[in-house]
């Protein structure tokens, strides 16, 4: 007659049992999280809160954790995480290019009311500034991508109304960045190629000489190849792929390199004043060396160019630390370049530029 008591259990469920429960403790015990636990009170449960947040960080599953959950958002529903969105054939796009928020706007008039500020500044001195208004990617690239929201597509021509009513001088870049189409632009990345730099370079070019013809030089330049060069694009790092990045990540986009060089023969006084009636100031659409726009400004202007533009800082502390700088107390340019991307416009991020240490 079968027994009404429950089965004890067996011996190797318990020991498994055990054996799993222990490994988890040992496993916390083992984790960083536990040697930087938070200071913080216990009775109010703060301190559970951050230990287990801190514990999730550290797990050394979470990296795989993560990259299969961004992987079958990617590869399912098109999608990326904050920061990144996705268009067909591995063009990847700054979610900063959509802000469409009462408060981007906001900060719009804010950067347009600073751009005016800093023109004022430069042109009391007698010199000119010329923004170059970087457009926005997704504006320009048809890859399927969501559409933008009509106030960020409007917000281009927005800034370039504004900056004209107050008698700031602007270049609209589009007409040139558009003849090249999508070749004007990094897949995975929000940066131009080489050949959209000196689209807009070209385009600067021409807004300067329109204004000055002086500023055209007799010295010509010519490109020297340099090499090529595979670009992971910043984009493909906001996938958080982790292990799986090189199995699922878009292909790096290939570009040429190439430097100008001057055909003038080199100038036998040490002494002689270097002439450098331009210069050129901004982000790292301007600073960084695979694109350099002072450098393709050489090419279309003839004549040698001033580089002060910085990556990483914005598009307002390479300004200011110019104006502020040897450079320009020493010598006045007759024309500042200052080239600002227009999804810098809706943060707030960079408005105020702290002096650089």
């Amino acid at each position: 007659m079968p027994s009404d008591d429950p089965r004890p259990p067996s011996r190797l469920a318990t020991v498994a049992l055990l054996a799993v429960l222990a490994l988890g403790f040992a496993a916390t015990l083992a984790n960083p999280a536990l040697r930087r636990a938070p200071e913080l009170p216990v009775r109010t449960g703060a301190w559970a809160a951050a230990y287990q947040a801190s514990l999730d960080e550290a797990s050394p599953l979470r990296p795989w954790a993560v990259a299969g959950w961004n992987a079958l958002d990617l590869l399912v529903f098109g999608q990326a995480p904050d920061g990144v969105v996705v268009g067909a054939d591995g063009w990847l796009f700054t979610d900063e290019e959509y802000a469409a928020t009462a408060a981007a706007e906001r900060h719009r008039d804010a950067w347009v009311a600073r751009i005016d500020a800093a023109a004022a500044r430069v042109e009391a001195e007698g010199v000119v500034l010329v923004v170059a208004l970087v457009p926005a990617k997704a504006v320009l690239v048809d890859a399927d991508q969501p559409p933008l929201p009509e106030v960020a597509r409007a917000r281009y021509d927005a800034t370039l109304a504004d900056l004209a009513a107050l008698g700031v001088q602007a270049v609209d870049l589009r007409p040139a960045l558009a003849t090249l189409r999508e070749d004007a632009w990094l897949r995975t990345d929000t940066h131009w190629t080489p050949a959209g730099a000196q689209a807009a370079a070209d385009a600067i070019a021409a807004a300067l000489l329109e204004a000055d013809p002086g500023l055209g030089g007799a010295d010509a330049f010519e490109r020297d190849f340099v090499g090529v060069e595979a670009i992971e694009g910043d984009l493909v790092r906001l996938l958080d792929l982790g292990p799986l990045e090189d199995a699922l990540a878009p292909d790096p986009d290939v570009i040429e390199l190439s430097e100008a060089r001057s055909r003038a023969q080199p100038s036998n006084d040490l002494f002689a004043a270097v002439d450098l009636p331009v210069a050129v100031v901004g982000t790292s659409y301007a600073a960084d060396p695979r694109w350099n726009l002072a450098d393709r400004l050489r090419t279309a202007l003839g004549r040698d160019v001033l580089d002060a533009a910085r990556a990483g800082v914005g598009p307002l502390r390479p300004l200011l630390d110019y104006l502020d700088g040897d450079a320009w107390a020493s010598a006045r340019p007759r024309a500042v370049v200052w080239e600002v991307p227009v999804r810098y416009l809706t943060d707030d991020a960079f408005l105020t530029a702290e002096p650089t240490p």
